[in-house]
């Protein structure tokens, strides 16, 4: 059974990119204050957790939101040199690279797991219907 919207398994409403602004705020509030001690080490560890609740929770756009918003405050704040926007070496481009990578990854996974679950959620409601509808035409035939 073919079911076209699987797509819209995540609410399509404003809240959504406000919760991931102000996730992605407290994911940059953690990480800043640990910074003493992580300096340079894992910049983005806390925006993919970060992201992976928003893509889970909100769907795709809301978690590309916050996993651009969370690159952007890693690089400045938390790769150095802190708070700039230079790239000391090819190493840090290449770190930046894989970074966008992961969450491209993280977001698609996520985001396709998401919908068969909800094309399952949908299939099982038709069947159910059917089979209710089925149930009542064979009690009225009796």
């Amino acid at each position: 059974m073919q079911i076209k919207n699987s797509r819209s398994w995540a609410p399509t409403t404003f809240d959504g990119y406000i919760y991931a602004l102000i996730a992605t705020g407290a994911a940059f509030f953690v990480r800043y204050e640990l910074h003493p001690t992580m300096q340079n080490q894992l910049p983005v560890l806390f925006f993919i957790y970060n992201t992976i609740l928003i893509a889970y929770k909100l769907g795709w756009k809301p978690a590309a939101l916050s996993s651009i918003l969370g690159i952007i405050l890693a690089y400045y704040f938390f790769i150095p040199p802190f708070n700039s926007f230079e790239l000391p070496s090819s190493a840090d481009l290449v770190n930046l690279i894989s970074y966008s990578a992961l969450f491209i990854t993280i977001i698609y996974l996520i985001e396709r797991l998401q919908r068969e679950r909800y094309q399952a959620v949908l299939i099982a409601r038709v069947s159910d219907t059917r089979m209710r509808i089925m149930s009542k035409l064979s009690a009225k035939n009796k």
